[in-house]
């Protein structure tokens, strides 16, 4: 009773009751935080001039020039200044679906413009002169064309992949050179490919007999389609076989212009090679890196229906899931509980057998470097199993000792679960709500690199001098001589492309004259220079994606907290009005934007602060100081543990607002004041109800993750796999993530539903005039009840 009292004295009384006071509805409320508003929309003012300035003088060219073999931007670096587009020896290579990941595996160079004509080595090495030939030779580099003299060296030249076997006449696409195929080609490919005849006219059109440019292009795709036999699909046992399907409709699905297009504009990707990458920091050999990084990837490829499938099975369970809450939310959150102990001990039963079983067999490690050798030596240690049989024990005790402790606790959380399951199932439209904010937020993100980018791009580009890499990963040691205006050019010096080209050579000897070019030595880009405004105005637009992510973030919170708690406040439960989510966006929208650009501009600002020292603590990671180390780990705890607790403070505020339509700074002190005053119910409740929704996540994640291997694993005939543990991971990952949209709806309308019980708690006494709105089992369990007459009592 003390303890009540000065809670009390200290955070206000309760709230008494308010005959006027109907819940969350539109009649006598007032746009609150207008200030605030207008302050945002200012601000998208703002951002939104930022973005025009940023389009009209950026230039992304600098920053998404293609980029050759050698590593030179195309039309930027020196010895490709004039060099605007990028050409592929062999653009089959690139017509893969994985190439984002891969990279396109074929000798890429910079060239002034994209060939006009057709070029077939195989066809016109015999009838045109070598003059004609030599004209029409793309190589990797001009040298290496000037050293050719003969149509013998051109075979070697070609053999070596110094130069290009063949190519078409292409068109230039964001600066990369395209197929650009003649209509009707398709109709020369030589139909004897399937039906083993052979016409005079397909015998005139066999390689070595093509003559138009027509069938220069048929010949390309005949030689292209029975030599590489590149158009291949999956098949059910997960292995790469060629297509039984005619030449003409594989010609022309190699014609579709829009799935090359899509396909070339991610050839010149930073994600090239990502996995593999990725993997070798945990090799010895990168050989054996990339071998494992084509092996996922493959996995991938061949498994997305059955991890689509998974996903979707993942949805519908949760869906069915929640739905059964609404009348058996006890049985299920405890077997959700008896689950996950249940699964502790089958996982406590098998690391001590595993224990046990090594402990009693003597082995010698797996003498490797490579991550295969280092998993197979810590599964076949005994300390790996005793550790984990430690740590899973301890879990479980703890796990258990937490149940046994707050079991009464439980039961209160059981009802308000099962009231949330009530609201939810009511307004089902409340679950595929988020999927508005994703819109939002994915446009916000969108829009936030596309000014970035543009605004990354305006400066002067700066350049350095730098030496290329051999295959090996080695410097190369090439005396590249400098002069003139670039005499003080040095290798990692600035430098100009222009000046480097004209001034900078190679002395085939000591006292020669003669002077090459450097090749691997180039002057290449580095970086654009951003004047002090524009970085301002990146700063800007970071600040900007930020207010504006967290906004829509509160928007959606608020209109689903103002749908619950009309639900909550709406006496009889059939009377709940119809297109209740609806009319609660609009009352947003309407009345209390401005509340939510106040509690997004808070959190907007310390996110910023904590974001400024991470980028000051990875620039002070070179200077090892102690004392600095220590402030800033202060520094970003502290911020935090703030930003934490303001998103707490915000949402309990949104709730509140949506109630009572009052002001941002006046609903977070209402709610506080309220949380205040029921502090032990919310430390137990609220925290129960959490805990008890990440269990059903575990479970239904867990449950997705094994069903999938499961079915990958006594399922072999229908998907071959390297490693089903990849599928696996990709649906367990999926599997998490839709769980928590979901369960993410389900805790805000347990959290609504919590405020306005407590609220109802000290409104109401339960007399005629001042009724509960509480479910009945929530009152059974705190021993309350209407006194209500029979007329006056509500129906189920």
């Amino acid at each position: 009773m003390t303890e009540s009292v000065e809670l009390m004295n200290k955070y206000g009384e309760p709230l008494r009751y308010d005959r006027n006071f109907t819940g969350p509805r539109q009649r006598d409320r007032s746009c609150t935080d207008v200030p605030c508003l207008l302050l945002f929309v200012l601000f998208l003012g703002g951002w939104a001039f930022i973005a025009q300035y940023a389009i009209k003088n950026g230039d992304l060219n600098k920053l998404l020039m293609p980029t050759d073999s050698f590593n030179r931007k195309c039309g930027m670096d020196s010895g490709v200044l004039n060099k605007e587009n990028l050409f592929f020896f062999d653009l089959n290579r690139c017509m893969d679906p994985i190439v984002p990941i891969t990279g396109c595996d074929t000798p890429q160079v910079c060239v002034e413009t994209c060939p006009r004509e057709t070029f077939v080595w195989d066809t016109m090495k015999d009838k045109l002169s070598f003059a004609e030939l030599h004209s029409r030779l793309i190589c990797l580099s001009e040298e290496h064309k000037a050293q050719i003299r003969t149509k013998s060296d051109i075979q070697d030249a070609i053999n070596q992949n110094q130069c290009a076997r063949w190519y078409i006449k292409s068109a230039p696409f964001l600066k990369r050179c395209l197929f650009e195929f003649s209509q009707g080609v398709c109709d020369y490919i030589p139909s004897f490919l399937l039906n083993g005849g052979r016409s005079s006219r397909e015998l005139h059109l066999l390689p070595g007999n093509a003559t138009t440019e027509l069938q220069l292009q048929a010949d390309v795709m005949y030689q292209s389609m029975t030599e590489a036999q590149a158009l291949v699909v999956p098949q059910s046992n997960g292995k790469q076989t060629p297509v039984d399907e005619g030449p003409i409709i594989q010609c022309k699905r190699r014609l579709n212009e829009a799935v090359i297009k899509e396909k070339m504009m991610h050839t010149d990707t930073r994600l090239a090679k990502l996995v593999g990458n990725m993997v070798a920091h945990f090799y010895n050999g990168t050989n054996d890196a990339q071998l494992l990084g084509e092996k996922i990837v493959e996995d991938l490829v061949n498994s997305w229906s059955i991890v689509l499938v998974a996903c979707f099975c993942t949805l519908v369970a949760s869906l069915i899931y929640i739905a059964l809450m609404r009348w058996l939310s006890a049985p299920i959150l405890w077997f959700s509980i008896f689950g996950v102990l249940i699964g502790l001990l089958v996982g406590i039963y098998f690391s001590v057998k595993q224990y046990i079983h090594w402990e009693k067999t003597p082995t010698v490690p797996v003498h490797g470097l490579n991550l295969h050798s280092t998993v197979k030596n810590v599964l076949q240690s005994q300390n790996t199993w005793l550790y984990l049989s430690i740590f899973v024990g301890v879990s479980f005790v703890v796990i258990l000792l937490l149940v046994i402790v707050l079991r009464k606790r439980i039961q209160i959380a059981i009802a308000l679960t099962k009231e949330g399951s009530k609201a939810v199932s009511s307004v089902i439209s409340t679950v595929f709500f988020p999927i508005f904010s994703w819109i939002l937020f994915i446009a916000a993100i969108a829009f936030a690199i596309g000014v970035g980018l543009y605004l990354g791009s305006i400066g002067d580009p700066s350049f350095r001098m730098v030496r290329q890499l051999t295959k090996s990963g080695e410097v190369t040691s090439e005396d590249c001589v400098c002069e003139g205006p670039a005499i003080n050019y040095t290798v990692g010096g600035s430098c100009k492309p222009e000046v480097f080209q004209q001034y900078c050579s190679v002395r085939l000897t000591s006292f020669s004259q003669n002077l090459n070019p450097c090749l691997n030595t180039t002057c290449s880009f580095d970086s654009v220079n951003n004047p002090i405004e524009i970085k301002w105005a990146i700063f800007y637009n970071v600040f900007g994606f930020l207010w504006l992510s967290f906004f829509i973030s509160a928007f959606s919170y608020m209109v689903l907290a103002s749908t619950f708690a009309r639900w909550y406040w709406t006496f009889k439960k059939r009377d709940v009005p119809y297109f209740i989510l609806t009319r609660a966006f609009f009352q947003t929208a309407v009345y209390h934007l401005g509340t939510v650009a106040f509690g997004s501009l808070i959190l907007a600002i310390v996110r910023l602060i904590r974001l400024v020292l991470e980028y000051i603590h990875e620039k002070l990671k070179k200077y090892d100081n102690a004392v600095t180390r220590a402030i800033l780990c202060c520094m970003r705890c502290f911020f935090w543990l703030l930003e934490t607790f303001l998103k707490f403070l915000n949402r309990n505020a949104y709730i509140m607002c949506a109630i009572h339509g009052k002001n941002f700074c006046s609903s977070a002190a209402d709610s506080f004041n309220l949380i205040m005053r029921n502090f032990l119910r919310v430390v137990t409740l609220d925290q129960v109800t959490d805990f008890l929704f990440f269990l059903s996540k575990l479970l239904l994640t867990a449950g997705a993750g094994a069903s999938t291997y499961y079915f990958l694993d006594n399922n072999p005939t229908i998907i071959r796999l390297n490693y089903i543990a990849v599928p696996t991971t990709v649906v367990v990952i999926a599997a998490f993530l839709i769980t928590s949209v979901f369960f993410g709806v389900y805790s805000t309308a347990v959290d609504t539903l919590f405020l306005c019980f407590l609220e109802d708690c000290e409104r109401n006494d339960g007399s005629p005039e001042k009724p509960f709105f509480m479910s009945k089992q929530l009152m059974k369990i705190l021993g309350k009840k209407n006194n209500l007459p029979p007329r006056q009592r509500r129906g189920k």
